[in-house]
């Protein structure tokens, strides 16, 4: 009997993504484990120069176990001034569905990854434009030139600001609150709104579960709907916020019924709901509907070589 397939997740519904070591297949399998809508790669930070030739081989077999899964298969490579090129060039075999570029601070730079991904491309086989890039913010000049950057190249889907480099850079103090990337968190999700991508929010690195719920609600009350993980254990926290659950969406549905028949002057139609909530459940319900839509899309997978 044929596995039935798993249909590709758009962007706008990748509610997690789990970042793993390029060579530590324990940790990739956890990663696989934890449920995450999309899996990174590292091939930066999290894997020693030294071993970046034999995790490139080792990341094409992990796209293929992603594949299997329905999960997206991301890879962050190096800088194109660092090992880039060569992480590009090892990965691409594979066909993963997006590519991460640390350190992004101009267009410039988008503008050459995509160029050296569309070479990649045709050299493969793959149809051109099918990978998609993701850049990552991750200094005060990245941020300020956010709106450049993202409109560099038309391959970018989503971008990620970062947590422990950019408060290095602004040499602020880190704390499980959060408070000090507030103000940019605030300002990266308006960034990414106005150039038409998703805002992967910066990773929470305290292994403090309160902490995470707390920082989470604040996430999601602004509008995030996408966070980056390194911890596999957060994962179905992040989904659980980042997901209309039943309760919400039955909630929801009676607001909006209520709003509506009080704005038709029927008698009995409850205490008085304010506008910002009929608004919220609104959209709300149009999320869940996102879901809903996309779990009863045909089912076709999206094997290497297929566009997205």
């Amino acid at each position: 009997m044929k596995p039935v397939a798993i249909p590709f997740r758009p962007p706008r519904l990748r509610r997690s993504w789990m970042f793993v070591p390029g060579l530590d297949a324990a940790a990739q399998q956890a990663g696989l484990d934890s449920g995450a809508d999309a899996l990174v790669a590292d091939l930066e930070e999290f894997t020693a120069p030294a071993d970046r030739p034999a995790a490139r081989r080792r990341i094409v077999e992990l796209i293929a176990l992603c594949r299997a899964r329905g999960t997206v298969a991301a890879v962050r490579i190096n800088t194109l001034s660092g090992d880039g090129l060569e992480d590009l060039r090892g990965v691409m075999p594979g066909a993963p569905d997006a590519i991460f570029l640390p350190h992004a601070e101009s267009a410039a730079q988008i503008a050459a990854l995509d160029q050296a991904v569309s070479a990649c491309e045709a050299e493969l086989g793959l149809p051109a434009g099918r990978t998609e890039i993701v850049p990552t913010l991750e200094s005060a000049r990245g941020v300020s030139r956010a709106l450049d950057i993202l409109g560099a190249s038309p391959r970018i889907s989503a971008c990620l600001l970062a947590a422990e480099d950019l408060t290095a850079d602004l040499g602020a103090e880190r704390g499980p609150d959060g408070i000090e990337l507030h103000a940019l968190r605030n300002r990266f999700l308006v960034d990414c709104t106005a150039a038409g991508c998703v805002a992967i929010d910066c990773p929470f690195n305290y292994r403090d579960p309160r902490a995470l719920a707390a920082d989470l609600r604040w996430a999601r009350r602004i509008g995030l709907k996408s966070k980056c993980a390194v911890f596999a254990e957060q994962v179905p926290d992040i989904h659980a916020v980042f997901t209309p659950n039943a309760a919400e969406v039955r909630s929801a549905q009676a607001l909006t019924l209520a709003y509506e028949a009080q704005q038709r002057g029927e008698p009995d139609a409850g205490a008085r709901i304010d506008p910002p909530d009929y608004n919220t459940a609104r959209r709300l319900l149009a999320r869940h509907a996102e879901f809903e839509n996309w779990h009863a899309a045909p089912q076709a997978a999206s094997e290497p070589g297929d566009p997205i």
